[in-house]
C-alpha cells in the first residue's frame, strides 16, 4: 500500500470532526440564547413582584442553570451581572421571609396580622404607636425591605435595559 491511500480516510475522518464540531456550537448557540430568554422571563417577573409588598422573587432558572452548566456557554461580563442580581434576589428572598416570620409573631401577640401595606400607610400618616419588641421589629424590617426592593427593582430594570439577555 502507498501513502495516498490513506489520505482519503485520514480527510474524511477530519471533515467529520469539523462538522461534529460546528454542529456542536450550534446547539450550544440555541441552548444558551434559550437559557437567556427564560432567564429574562424570571427577571421580568421579579421586578413585577418587586412592589413593596414582601413578595418572593423565583430564582429557579438562574439555580437550574448553574447546576446543569448551562451558564459557562454565557460571556464572561453576562455572567458576572447576572450572578450579582441574583445574590441581591436571594438576600431579598431571605429578608422576606424574615419579614414574614416577624409579623407571625406579632399576629401571635396581638391575634391580627400585620401587613406591609398597612405599615406603608402607617408610616407614611402619623408615627406607628409600637407596643412591644416584636411590633417594633418587623416595623423596623418591613421598612428596610421597602427600601430594597426600591433599589432591587431599578437594578433588575436597568440590567433588563442593556439587551444583554437577547
Amino acid at each position: 500500500m502507498d501513502f495516498l491511500s490513506f489520505l482519503p480516510p485520514f480527510f474524511g475522518v477530519l471533515v467529520a470532526f469539523g462538522l461534529e464540531r460546528l454542529w456542536k456550537r450550534h446547539e450550544n448557540r440555541i441552548e444558551r440564547d434559550k437559557f437567556l430568554q427564560d432567564v429574562k422571563k424570571e427577571l421580568e417577573s421579579c421586578s413585577g413582584l418587586l412592589t413593596g409588598k414582601g413578595n418572593l422573587c423565583p430564582v429557579a432558572m438562574w439555580k437550574s442553570g448553574i447546576s446543569s452548566g448551562i451558564i459557562r456557554l454565557i460571556p464572561i461580563e453576562t455572567r458576572n451581572e447576572l450572578a450579582s442580581v441574583y445574590f441581591k434576589l436571594e438576600c431579598h428572598n431571605y429578608e422576606a421571609e424574615k419579614v414574614r416570620d416577624v409579623s407571625i409573631l406579632s399576629w401571635a401577640e396581638k391575634g391580627k396580622p400585620q401587613t406591609l401595606v398597612k405599615l406603608k400607610t402607617v408610616l407614611k400618616t402619623s408615627p406607628p404607636v409600637i407596643g412591644t419588641f416584636i411590633e417594633m421589629l418587623h416595623v423596623q424590617l418591613s421598612v428596610r425591605l421597602i427600601g430594597s426592593e426600591k433599589k432591587l427593582r431599578k437594578r433588575i430594570d436597568a440590567l433588563l435595559k442593556k439587551q444583554i439577555l437577547n
